[in-house]
C-alpha cells in the first residue's frame, strides 16, 4: 500500500525528501543480463507491455540513450526527430543488455520506417517486430482490429517461445493494474500537493518503469510517502506538454525557481496511463483491449483534438496549474501537427504558455534559460494576484 505520512512539508523541505533509492539504468540491466534475463529494446511508447512479461521477456524502453550520434547519420535524413537517431545509433552499438530482440510500435511514421530500416535494409543478429497501433477516430471495427494484433503478436511471440500460460498473462495484466493504480494515485497527490517529491526525481521516479522490472517497479511504488494534508504549495504551478519530460537541467532549474511541474501530459508520462480506475483484469484480452481505448488523448494515436484540448483543461484545472510548458523534440511531426491550436486556445484563454524546442542535449542554452525565467515571472505574479 502507498504510506501516507502525518506532517506537512514545506517546499523547501519537498526538495530534499526524496528517500527512494532508484537503480542505475545500465548497471542494473547489465546485471539482468548476465543473469540470464531475456529482455527485448521497446522503441517508444505504446506496446502490449504484459504479453511480454507473460513470456519472461523484460522490455527495456529505448527513448533518450546518451551517447554521442556518430554513425546514425548515415542511415536518416537530417530531419528525423532525434529520438529516431539516438535509438538507431544504441541499436548499431549491438549492446549486450538486449537478447531477444527489438520491438518497434507504430508510433509515428519515423519510428515506423526506422523498424523497416533496421529489419530490412541495416540488419541485425536479433529478431525485429512491430506492432501496429490503431490510428484515429476508435469505433467496433478498431476495437476488434487491437484484439486482432494482440493476438497476432501473441502468436509470432509463441512461434519463439512456445505455448503461452494463460495464467502468467493474467498474472502479468493484475501486475500492471496495480502499478497503474498507483501511478494514479502518486499524479493526484502530485496535482494536490500531497506528494513531498521535487520536479527532477518525480520524474526519475516516472521514467524507472522504462528499465526496472515490473515487480521492482511496483516495490518502488510501494515506497512512495503521500502526504495526508496537503504541504506548502510551490511558488508557481506549472504542466509540462511534450513527449518526453525537460531535460534533468531544466528541471533542476526549475526546482530552484520554486516552480513545481503539478501535471504533464506527457508521452513517457501520463498519456501511458489510464485515464481512471480500471477493474481487477478477469479477461486478459479485454482488459489489454479496454486499457488501451481508456489512455489519455495522445498526438501520436491520432484522436480527436478537441477531446485533447478537454483533456488538458481538465488536468490544469484540477492541478490549479497556472502556465503550460511545451518541451517539443524538434522535427517531432506528431506533435507539431496538434502544437499550433493548442497553443492559440490556451492563449485565447490567457493561459500564459512557453515552448522550447529540444534536441534531447542534456545541456540548457543561456537564451532558454533567460526565456524560462522571464515566464515563471509572468507565473509568480499571477500567484501573487
Amino acid at each position: 500500500m502507498l504510506r501516507f505520512s502525518k506532517h506537512e512539508t514545506t517546499f523547501n523541505e519537498i526538495t530534499k525528501n526524496m528517500n527512494i533509492s532508484i537503480p542505475d539504468r545500465s548497471e542494473y540491466l547489465k546485471t539482468l543480463a548476465q543473469s540470464g534475463q531475456k529482455i527485448m529494446g521497446v522503441l517508444p511508447a505504446l506496446y502490449p507491455r504484459e504479453l511480454l512479461w507473460a513470456f519472461d521477456i523484460h522490455a527495456t524502453e529505448i527513448w533518450d540513450p546518451p551517447g554521442e550520434i556518430l554513425h546514425a547519420n548515415a542511415h536518416l535524413q537530417t530531419t528525423i526527430c532525434p529520438i529516431v537517431k539516438k535509438s538507431l545509433e544504441f541499436i548499431l552499438k549491438e549492446p549486450d543488455i538486449i537478447n531477444a530482440g527489438y520491438l518497434f510500435p507504430h508510433t509515428c511514421d519515423s519510428l515506423q520506417n526506422l523498424g523497416t530500416q533496421v529489419k530490412d535494409l541495416i540488419g541485425v543478429s536479433l529478431p525485429v517486430y512491430t506492432f501496429y497501433n490503431p490510428k484515429g477516430s476508435f469505433n467496433k471495427m478498431t476495437t476488434k482490429y487491437y484484439r486482432d494484433i494482440l493476438q497476432n503478436y501473441q502468436l509470432t511471440l509463441e512461434t519463439i517461445y512456445g505455448p503461452l500460460n494463460p495464467e502468467k498473462l493474467l498474472a502479468a495484466c493484475v501486475l500492471s493494474h496495480k502499478i497503474d493504480s498507483y501511478l494514479l494515485a502518486i499524479q493526484q497527490a502530485r496535482m494536490t500537493d500531497h506528494l513531498a517529491m521535487n520536479n527532477l526525481d518525480y520524474f526519475k521516479l516516472m521514467r524507472a518503469q522504462e528499465y526496472l522490472l515490473p515487480s521492482d517497479y511496483l516495490s518502488l511504488l510501494e515506497q512512495v510517502d503521500i502526504l495526508d494534508q496537503p504541504s506548502e504549495s510551490p511558488r508557481a504551478r506549472l504542466m509540462v506538454s511534450g513527449i518526453l519530460p525537460p531535460t534533468s537541467e531544466i528541471l533542476r532549474f526549475l526546482d530552484e525557481l520554486g516552480v513545481g511541474i503539478v501535471a504533464d501530459d506527457l508521452l513517457a508520462g501520463s498519456r501511458r496511463i489510464p485515464k481512471f480506475p480500471m477493474d481487477t483484469p478477469v479477461s486478459p484480452l479485454d482488459y489489454l483491449t479496454d486499457r488501451f481505448f481508456v489512455l489519455p488523448p495522445c498526438s501520436t494515436r491520432g484522436g480527436d483534438l478537441d477531446e485533447r484540448l478537454h483533456h488538458l483543461s481538465k488536468l490544469m484545472d484540477a492541478s490549479q496549474a497556472q502556465g503550460m510548458l511545451f518541451d517539443m523534440i524538434k522535427f517531432c511531426e506528431p506533435e507539431l501537427f496538434d502544437h499550433r491550436l493548442l497553443v492559440k486556445t490556451l492563449r485565447e484563454k490567457n493561459i500564459p504558455v512557453l515552448t522550447l524546442e529540444t534536441e534531447l542535449d542534456s545541456h540548457i542554452s543561456g537564451q532558454d534559460k533567460t526565456r524560462i525565467e522571464a515566464f515563471t515571472e509572468i507565473l509568480f505574479e499571477m500567484a501573487s494576484a
